[in-house]
């Protein structure tokens, strides 16, 4: 059964006394982290949504609402208050949102429904790096008075509360809204974010690090980590040392080659916890070189069937990230395995079937070299993937060998972050192997599956898949009472088509140091309850003085 750590009660504030004689010193908790990418730009609706920005906005931004445990997203009572005590139905389509007074932006000045208002129409602005397709349902937002915001929608549906309050992280109008938006992402407010969350910003040191201290005047209690550092480390072999030998206090995304290395710490805690994250292949359905024109190997559903038919799948996932990975046959993450209870077993690998679609396909080898061709054009193609993540190199070679035992040529093309993420944007590759973690609902399924999502530019789906009949599916799942038939139906359609080879879906394994109490890992967003966390004051190190 898959373990799950429930979002923690708010807790009560800690007031740190000063040290009488022979006392100990104050305490001063820190806490530092790697990220393998950097943070550049860590602003709701502005920024781009990495998940290092995200960690980081996290800290310093407050959403209207956070998911319980139940990972659902569907009901009216299924989020946790946060910047919004309450919120009531007016009707099927109306839902007015109650802000709590007590919140502050870190310069003193109150959070009003104002500056919601002013995030929303920020949000839906051209310039927003918000994916449209999250807030496509909402008709309008306004302020009824100084804390409260009604929200109108397009039509009724089961998620309107999450796709509001949850997706909403408000930034302060006071400071912004005389500005041009599109100066924001330059400004000395993105150098130096003022926000409303349990840390404030501190510094940022470019291509090293940021720190945040947390803010003892925080409405919702005072947090129990004084100093966050976030380090940028991009080589995961590097962000392991670091963690092993005492310089950062938590790793994510441990690989299953390096957990016994973790265990040998008898000061560290695995915890293990239900994920949004989703590895996959994907495949681009548009030429690399004229992205009017089909790919001339990936436009053929039986190459697509072959390619994910030739691979070990189960393997290669279990040699990545431990037993407890799942190895779906369609986009799904373990978070959602409510749609299909009990029901987990993939594809398996079929060699000789792989090679007879090829066969059917028109690609044989004419020439004897081992490779298979079609009008003297070789099955060759890159994979691209960002070098910082060494168990996507691993895939990467696994996949690689079991091609090649079938007459396919993949040249892997391990390149930095920067480059990986503008050539995807671009459509100057063949496959990529990537790394999401999806949104707690399944309707976010259109910001990288649908047709519409297909034609926008940035998008989720750089793969230019389109299928209206995936489409038409996903738009009755997400309007459905019972709903979980409704997306088995859609899951169904897209392993029908094989737009991407459906690699891992694993858990999500951390390692904190003991030292720390209160640890609560929220699992598509784990940072968020950080500043709950607490340092037992007789295990703590020099730097927590």
């Amino acid at each position: 059964m898959i373990r799950r750590i429930a979002i923690a009660a708010l807790v009560s504030s800690i007031t740190l006394m000063p040290a009488a004689s022979g006392q100990r010193p104050p305490l001063h908790p820190t806490l530092v982290y790697a990220l393998g990418q950097e943070a550049t730009l860590p602003l709701p609706i502005v920024g781009p949504e990495t998940d290092a920005n995200t960690a980081v906005a996290d800290q310093l931004f407050l959403h209207l609402a956070v998911l319980g445990p139940s990972l659902r997203a569907a009901g009216d009572n299924v989020l946790v208050p946060s910047l919004a005590r309450s919120w009531r139905r007016v009707d099927p389509r109306t839902v007015v949102f109650e802000l709590d007074p007590r919140a502050r932006w870190h310069d003193g000045v109150p959070v009003t429904a104002h500056d919601v208002v002013f995030s929303w129409k920020l949000a839906i602005s051209p310039l927003s790096k918000a994916d449209q397709s999250r807030v496509e349902n909402i008709e309008s937002v306004d302020a009824i008075d100084e804390h409260s915001v009604r929200v109108h929608y397009k039509r009724p549906s089961t998620e309107q509360v999450y796709a509001f309050a949850y997706l909403m992280q408000p930034l302060p109008a006071h400071l912004l809204e005389r500005m041009a938006p599109e100066a924001i992402s330059a400004s000395a407010f993105a150098a130096h974010p003022v926000g409303d969350g349990p840390f404030r910003f501190e510094r940022r040191v470019p291509g090293q690090l940021i720190e945040l201290r947390g803010d003892s005047t925080f409405f919702l209690g005072r947090p129990g980590i004084d100093r966050l550092i976030i380090r940028y480390v991009e080589d995961p072999a590097a962000r392991l040392t670091q963690f092993l030998t005492g310089e950062t206090d938590v790793i994510d995304n441990i690989p299953a080659p390096s957990l016994p290395q973790v265990q040998t710490r008898h000061d560290a805690r695995i915890i293990s916890v239900a994920s949004g994250d989703l590895i996959s292949a994907m495949f681009n359905t548009r030429s690399s070189a004229d992205s009017a024109r089909p790919h001339p190997i990936f436009s053929d559903a039986r190459v697509r069937e072959a390619l994910t038919l030739a691979l070990d799948r189960v393997t290669i996932a279990r040699n990545a990230y431990g037993p407890g990975t799942l190895v779906p046959d369609a986009a799904q993450s373990q978070a959602w395995q409510w749609i299909t209870p009990g029901n987990h077993a993939p594809s398996h690998q079929d060699v000789l079937a792989a090679k007879r679609l090829l066969s059917q396909a028109g690609w044989v080898d004419a020439n004897g070299d081992g490779i298979l061709d079609k009008n003297g054009v070789p099955l060759r193609f890159t994979m691209i993937y960002p070098a910082s993540s060494a168990v996507r190199h691993d895939m990467g070679i696994q996949m690689q060998q079991m091609w090649r035992a079938i007459g396919v040529q993949a040249d892997l093309d391990r390149v930095d972050i920067s480059v990986y993420t503008a050539r995807r944007q671009s459509g100057r590759w063949d496959m990529e192997i990537n790394k999401v973690t999806q949104d707690p609902t399944p309707s976010s399924l259109v910001q990288s599956w649908s047709c519409a999502s297909a034609g926008k530019s940035p998008t989720s789906n750089v793969g230019r898949w389109c299928d209206t009949t995936f489409d038409r599916l996903v738009a009755t799942a997400t309007t459905a009472k019972d709903a979980a038939p409704r997306w088995r139906d859609a899951l169904v359609r897209m392993i029908a088509a094989r737009p991407a080879i459906f690699l891992a879906a694993p858990l999500a394994v951390f390692a904190v140091q003991s030292r720390y109490d209160n640890v609560t890992l929220w699992p598509s967003r784990p940072w968020i309850a950080l500043w709950q966390w607490r340092v037992r004051p007789a295990a703590a190190l020099p730097r927590d003085r």
